[in-house]
């Protein structure tokens, strides 16, 4: 694919992938292909290029250069970009895709709504993706996205969105999907435990109910309830001009009832939502008749979807005799994503009673705080073994070293820690409450955050 695309001069280009493992192959298979190898001498300018962005960037210059996949890079061109690798080496592709340093990307589809990297050429391979309901077409607007990648203002006329087909690349699909109308606007609103308290920070409950009402999701709502309710009256109207058997007759009554009894629960949908959190909150401590308690006004400054978790184990005392170190481990242990293996590979030094008392105080949130939309958290061991061994690392050239060994992906790992800095900062955050405990948070934060994980700051 790619001596073709550069027989054509067609590069750079992006080449979408469904799966990380899916980009991490093509990599290694593009890096023992003879005919993908560069020149020495542009082997030779790609290197400078690199060096010149490290510096720039004031990156860890191992983190780079020690990459498994840094040779590969600069003897094709070519580079994997996914949400498994490390920040630094994403900025790193990004900034030599930018530069025209990049032949060719292969990413995820992720990538195509969150960075702004035109190339000239644009390959899709697969019309579907996978969900959290197995897979799925692509809208048009996800599709959109990647074809819209090709084509670099300024140096090119026209961007070219080329099909792979395979077993999950239907040319027929595409055309399908390309002709498509964007998908409508939706509100990403929903009464969250973190937002709802920091609203009450500032207004009373009437207020709270009186703004979501009003919202834009509750519009929508209502709109889709008007919707279904017309589809209803249509139905009835229709059964008065028929003559059909009892039983059937039966059936379609109960459809456009069924129909009648969806518009309502949807017109009511986020008042009820809202409600549900509200007696949530209520049964928890946080939030008394029309206002915060003295626990919700605290809790209010944890802006931190473990908002409660995090609010229960602090009213629990349970960190209070706790020391640095173990208390940045039950505050990894769930922070992390249940779906991602993190590393196992010694004995965990957090006692299990500590992991048992985050169970029961999770266990205790589920319980009281019921809301469709609320985000399963688990207390994840390994989670917190992995935080701590970083803790322990010189360096991330060591510490990358043991998550191959243990087939845990880097980004994953990053990603991890900087959620348990960002719930730490959220806790620091309570110096008038709780002073020892936000002092070990801004203590702990600023030991995570070590480099390469520090923000990569562009050079003035």
């Amino acid at each position: 694919m790619l001596a073709e695309l550069s027989r054509d001069n067609l590069l750079p280009a992006i080449l979408f992938r469904t799966s990380r493992r899916q980009c991490d192959v093509d990599i290694d298979n593009l890096a023992h292909g003879r005919s993908s190898q560069l020149l020495p001498d542009e082997q030779e300018a790609l290197v400078r290029e690199v060096d010149s962005i490290i510096e720039k960037y004031q990156m860890e210059p191992n983190v780079i250069l020690k990459h498994p996949q840094y040779e590969a890079l600069v003897t094709t061109g070519g580079g994997a970009h996914h949400a498994g690798q490390l920040l630094l080496w994403r900025l790193l592709l990004e900034e030599l895709m930018t530069r025209s340093r990049l032949r060719l990307m292969i990413a995820t589809g992720t990538v195509a709504a969150g960075v702004d990297f035109p190339a000239r050429t644009v390959i899709v391979t697969a019309h579907s993706k996978r969900g959290s309901e197995g897979f799925n077409v692509l809208t048009s607007s996800e599709f959109q996205q990647m074809a819209g990648r090709a084509g670099r203002r300024g140096k090119d006329s026209v961007g070219i969105c080329l099909i792979a087909p395979s077993m999950y690349s239907d040319a027929r699909v595409f055309l399908e999907v390309s002709k498509r109308p964007p998908e409508p606007l939706r509100s990403a609103y929903f009464a969250a435990p973190a937002t709802v308290l920091n609203l009450l920070k500032y207004r009373n409950v009437d207020d709270l109910r009186y703004t979501v009402h009003r919202s834009l999701a509750a519009f929508l709502d209502r709109k889709s309830g008007r919707g279904l309710r017309e589809s209803a009256a249509q139905d009835e109207a229709e059964l008065a001009t028929k003559t059909l058997p009892r039983d059937a007759m039966k059936k379609a009554v109960k459809r456009v009832h069924r129909k009648v009894k969806e518009a309502e629960l949807l017109e009511q949908k986020q008042d009820l939502q809202l409600e549900q959190s509200l007696q949530g909150l209520t049964a928890l401590g946080y939030v008394e008749g029309s206002g915060l308690t003295e626990k919700g006004s605290w809790a209010a400054n944890l802006c931190t979807s473990l908002v409660l978790e995090l609010g229960e184990a602090i009213a629990d005392r349970l960190f209070d005799e706790l020391t640095e170190d173990e208390f940045i481990a039950c505050v990894a242990s769930i922070a992390g994503d249940p779906h991602r293996p993190y590393f196992s590979l010694k004995s965990n030094p957090l006692k299990r009673e500590h992991f048992k008392k985050l169970e029961a105080i999770v266990l205790r949130v589920k319980t009281s705080y019921q809301n469709p939309q609320s985000n399963g958290v688990t207390v994840l061991p390994d989670a917190a073994l992995t935080v701590l061994t970083w803790l322990d690392s010189e360096n991330w050239e060591s510490f990358s070293g043991l998550l191959r060994l243990a087939g845990v992906a880097e980004g994953d790992v990053a990603r991890l820690v900087m959620q348990t800095a960002d719930h730490l900062n959220q806790i620091s955050r309570l110096k008038e409450t709780h002073p020892h405990l936000a002092e070990m948070a801004s203590n702990g934060r600023v030991r995570l955050l070590k480099p390469p994980l520090t923000e990569p700051v562009v050079a003035s």
